[in-house]
């Protein structure tokens, strides 16, 4: 559920949720996810998990946290840690660029998604003792890297060009994999993994075009 708190904050920021009452919608209803309270029609067959998330989540809004909001502020225990501070700060950064709710919901998604998988390299990294080298490549990933600057890199790095480039396509090799693995988690057969993450492509490509 961490992967997905996220998307549903924003989703209610953008709403017209002060952020007070949206970090309460939020862990309220993931808390009533965690208790079984929500979401026991759920069903696979009838789509990705993220869509029927998300229209439980609007039931949510309408029919149940808006007729106790009054009543229930600081009045529950928290059953899910979150980081609202920085939720805040990411929501920050969205809400400028995408004003529709539903496609914001989807950008954070998209980006819960890849922060999972820069996260689960840092850690890979981390015990080899190659952080140094992955953060200095992970801005460049999807960059079309030429001799010149191949050059220039390897000189900051103290490697050799030809050692950075076998760094640099292993790092995109294993990008790819992790991101199938995190990708995998997320849905219910194999054969969608393929489909889920050229969705995840077409957001992410989106969300670069609408920031120039």
């Amino acid at each position: 559920m961490r992967r997905y708190w996220h998307p549903l904050y924003s989703f209610a920021r953008r709403q017209g949720l002060s952020r007070e009452d949206a970090e309460d919608a939020t862990q309220d209803f993931l808390g009533g996810v965690l208790c079984g309270k929500l979401l026991q029609s759920a069903d696979p067959a009838k789509g990705k998990f993220r869509t029927y998330l998300l229209v439980a989540w609007k039931r949510f809004l309408i029919d149940d946290f808006r007729k106790r909001q009054t009543q229930r502020r600081g009045g529950d225990v928290q059953l899910v840690s979150l980081d609202f501070v920085r939720g805040e700060a990411r929501w920050k950064e969205l809400e400028s660029r995408e004003e529709d709710p539903d496609k914001l919901y989807m950008v954070s998604w998209a980006n819960s998604l890849i922060e999972t998988v820069q996260d689960r390299l840092r850690s890979s990294y981390a015990r080899r003792d190659r952080i140094r080298l992955l953060e200095f490549l992970l801005p460049r990933i999807t960059d079309n890297l030429g001799k010149a600057q191949y050059d220039q890199l390897a000189t900051e790095l103290n490697l050799s060009p030809s050692a950075l480039k076998v760094a640099m396509h292993r790092l995109r090799q294993r990008f790819g994999e992790t991101l199938r693995e995190v990708v995998r988690e997320t849905v219910d057969e194999t054969a969608d993994i393929d489909a889920e993450i050229a969705e995840l492509t077409s957001v992410i490509a989106a969300k670069e075009l609408h920031k120039q």
